[in-house]
């Protein structure tokens, strides 16, 4: 049986800077406002997938999205929940940040009621040649309102107040292996338990906007505008590199946020 760590492997594997990748058309961005509101109802999910040309199958039990990778349409890999979402976790630059998709796998492994949501690209694939800024490009969904997968998140918190976690990572620092922070959004437990729960586990933690992490906080972030806009809990987690590339670190990353989670329902 393929395990969903093992999927999410192989997908991330086939990525590259230089990959294919387009930005969804009108018709296209309404499939995946479809499919953010099939997902909430847990009804009509497969219709809506395949329109946008994700292939649907069972891992552990679970349901799964999968976009083609070498396809100009590489707009995500999905792990649906058991039940109504209650949480999504958010990988949006997969094979760019190091490892941040094992997190996240880790996490909802151990939460069933949680969406795993991941990029199907790696963030500079579909860039035109000398592109300098985010805008320029489409596929670093974390600042794309018109990518799936800002459609998909935010549709879950409109429809349904789904907390969201996401994770990133940044080059190592000196002082600093964690930085975490609510982006455009408000605080919440889940922000205040993961601070502490990383802390406790021996990393070096500091909060979004504290001086020097002002460029790790997350307030450009769309799918923390979006929260912020809904009033719902959005966790922006920046993980050092000496960090995700340490299995046991990546471990008790999980591990505190998953706590955190749970400590706040």
């Amino acid at each position: 049986m393929t395990s969903l760590a093992g999927l999410v492997d192989r997908f991330t594997a086939s990525l590259r800077s230089g990959g294919p990748y387009r930005a969804p058309d009108e018709a296209e961005r309404a499939a995946a406002d479809a499919l953010a509101v099939a997902i909430a109802a847990g009804d009509g999910v497969a219709h809506h997938a395949a329109a946008l040309g994700f292939t649907t199958t069972t891992v552990a039990g679970r349901a799964a999205l999968v976009a083609d990778p070498c396809s100009e349409r590489s707009w995500g890999l999905l792990l649906l929940p058991r039940a109504e979402p209650s949480l999504v976790v958010e990988v949006p630059h997969p094979a760019a940040d190091l490892r941040t998709e094992q997190i996240g796998v880790a996490i909802v492994e151990a939460l069933p009621d949680a969406l795993y949501l991941q990029a199907g690209a790696h963030r500079h694939a579909g860039a035109p040649a000398g592109a300098r800024t985010r805008a320029d490009c489409p596929a670093d969904v974390a600042h794309r309102p018109d990518s799936v997968f800002a459609r998909v998140a935010a549709g879950l918190v409109a429809h349904r107040g789904v907390p969201q976690v996401q994770l990133h990572g940044f080059a190592d620092r000196p002082d600093v292996d964690a930085v975490v922070s609510a982006g455009a959004a408000t605080g919440s437990v889940v922000l205040e338990e993961t601070v502490t729960r990383l802390a406790a586990s021996g990393e070096r933690v500091r909060r979004g906007g504290e001086p020097g992490c002002e460029d790790l906080s997350g307030t450009r972030n769309v799918q923390g505008r979006v929260a912020a806009r809904h009033g719902t809990v959005f966790v922006h987690v920046e993980l050092s590199r000496s960090l995700r590339r340490s299995a046991r670190r990546r471990e008790r990353v999980a591990e505190a946020v998953t706590g955190a989670v749970r400590s706040a329902t």
